[in-house]
């Protein structure tokens, strides 16, 4: 019987450290969709698409890092293998898509690259929705709509940034 709730606790743990990846994997893509738009549309389009791309990535990463450790001193006792774990998680799931983006923008010639940044970070999306419902169990017409939602969420939530001053 303990080796069952154990099997259950290192289950739980790799869910949550998945969870923890695709979360940030998905922030950071969806916050440089808005910050791709917006500079590109916004008239400075003379900084380096890969300083965007990760200026945006390393801040989100360091702001969540700073936030992620005070609220983990502010509410208990958080330490060890686990959080480190989760943190690289995070951390790996944000220079995943920032990566993704860099091979966009060195793949492509100049004047698409920032079009191309966006289409890979768009990509990310649709790609972590469909993986993340097929390793599931999902069908592929369910894991295909639900990363069409997943790219239409993210894209509305994108055009509400940079609506706002991003």
């Amino acid at each position: 019987m303990t080796e069952l709730a154990v099997d259950h606790a290192v289950d739980d743990q790799a869910r949550h450290v998945r969870r923890e990846a695709l979360t940030m994997a998905l922030y950071v893509s969806i916050t440089l969709l808005a910050a791709l738009t917006v500079t590109e549309d916004g008239g400075n389009a003379h900084l380096p698409v890969l300083e965007v791309v990760w200026g945006t990535t390393v801040g989100l990463a360091l702001a969540h890092w700073c936030a992620f450790g005070l609220a983990a001193r502010l509410v208990g006792p958080l330490s060890g293998p686990s959080v480190a774990r989760e943190l690289a998680a995070e951390l790996g799931g944000a220079c995943a898509v920032a990566g993704i983006a860099t091979l966009a923008v060195i793949v492509f010639p100049t004047k698409l690259e920032w079009a191309a940044a966006r289409f890979a970070v768009a990509t990310c999306i649709g790609v972590l929705a469909y993986a993340e419902i097929r390793t599931l169990g999902g069908s592929r017409g369910r894991a295909l709509r639900v990363a069409v939602v997943a790219l239409i969420l993210a894209e509305s939530v994108a055009t509400v940034k940079r609506a706002i001053g991003h």
